[in-house]
């Protein structure tokens, strides 16, 4: 007798207002909308939805909750984008097939500038059982034998360890935010930061000894260094994928 096989989840059908917001903001994050600009009436959006009114009444909430725009009297207006949550920054991600280059960037170099921060502090803290467990991630890392994809899930739980023990809940739910919205929404996209042998090797083979030390600034340089890294190979995949898509397409 056969094994039934799992059949894949089906998406959670999409609400009304949900796909209302999601052509709104949409529009608004492509500049359709400047900001301080109105949106259209209630009705109208009735209209253009054949919706309810309370079904655009709940869109407009959630837009401003995402603080993307701003119920006031007379009607909702556009917020500019850098007054928004970082909410906004996965549907930013989804606007083009190819991620815009400068949004990762920023991203990239704030998430390492919270993995400085949150190395360091962890490095105040760590029990010598706590810097045991990091070298034995370490020591992954370093494994002739990881491939891509083992090695980058080795030094993401290595980030994961130094947020843990620096037990800075802030620190914390920013980082949780920027991984949820953005960086798995990356990955999920095939968008993976990839390390060479060589830049993988020196780096952890760097953070290593500064661990081992409890060298503050040691650590702190490795993980700049790290960050570029994971800077300069993102730049560089999305510039191929640029690249070829323009090839397939001229």
């Amino acid at each position: 007798m056969s094994t039934p096989q799992p059949q894949p989840r089906k998406p959670a059908p999409v609400s009304r207002s949900e796909g209302i917001v999601a052509v709104l903001r949409d529009e608004i994050l492509r500049g359709q909308y400047r900001a301080g600009e109105r949106l259209p009436s209630e009705r109208d959006l009735t209209t253009r939805f054949d919706t309810s009114r309370g079904a655009v009444r709940e869109a407009l909430k959630k837009l401003e909750q995402l603080g993307i725009a701003s119920i006031q009297r007379g009607g909702a207006r556009v917020v500019p984008v850098e007054h928004c949550t970082l909410d906004v920054l996965g549907p930013l991600l989804d606007l083009d097939d190819i991620p815009d280059a400068k949004l990762v960037d920023e991203v990239l170099q704030v998430f390492g500038v919270l993995m400085d921060t949150a190395a360091r502090a962890a490095l105040e803290k760590a029990t010598d059982e706590d810097l045991a467990y990091a070298d034995g991630i370490i020591a992954e890392i370093l494994a002739h034998d990881r491939s891509d994809i083992q090695a980058h899930v080795a030094t993401r739980r290595l980030g994961e360890f130094f947020v843990d023990v620096a037990d800075h809940l802030v620190l914390r739910l920013i980082v949780n935010g920027l991984r949820t919205t953005f960086l798995a929404r990356l990955r999920e996209r095939g968008f993976l930061v990839k390390l060479s042998d060589e830049s993988r090797w020196r780096v952890a083979t760097e953070l290593r000894s500064a661990l081992a030390a409890r060298d503050a600034a040691g650590v702190g340089r490795a993980m700049r260094r790290l960050n570029r890294i994971f800077r300069n190979s993102a730049r560089d995949a999305l510039l191929s994928a640029r690249t070829g898509k323009q090839r397939t397409t001229a």
